[in-house]
């Protein structure tokens, strides 16, 4: 092998496609909430803007979903504690009934309900499209 050849490899033009992924979802997650949902830095309860008040409750489900996004990758939840959470969480939170919650979701198809997990969540993978659906009610 020539020393051209190890150039060539080492200076690689695909190298460039290497994202750091989680750093790409915090800015994600930062931009759809920086209006809505603060977190508390002594509590890590979500402070709620309010802006955020004057969602419906499936906006105001999806980003209190991406809160707990948040807090996940903050290392903020306690160690007992998973991402995910049951409607009656939500429902207390955004004051409305469970069956609300349970609706919501089932209609939101970035949002699982994963029993492993705690409950209702936003896998990584769909960060994005929850993300849009909130910057989409900016309009």
């Amino acid at each position: 092998m020539s020393s051209d050849d190890k150039t060539d490899e080492d200076s690689n033009p695909l190298e460039d496609l290497y994202v750091d992924a989680s750093s790409i979802d915090r800015e994600r997650i930062r931009d759809a909430l920086k209006d809505l949902v603060a977190i508390d830095r002594d509590s890590g309860n979500p402070r709620f803007y309010q802006k955020f008040e004057n969602l419906n409750s499936k906006e105001k489900f999806t980003a209190v979903l991406l809160y707990r996004r948040a807090l996940a990758a903050l290392d903020d939840l306690e160690e007992d504690e998973t991402v995910g959470e049951g409607s009656n969480y939500f429902a207390d939170l955004i004051d409305v009934d469970g069956s609300t919650i349970r609706h919501a979701a089932n209609d939101l198809d970035f949002v699982k309900n994963e029993d492993e997990q705690g409950g209702y969540l936003i896998p990584v993978h769909n960060i994005k499209r929850a993300a849009e659906y909130l910057e989409d009610t900016d309009s």
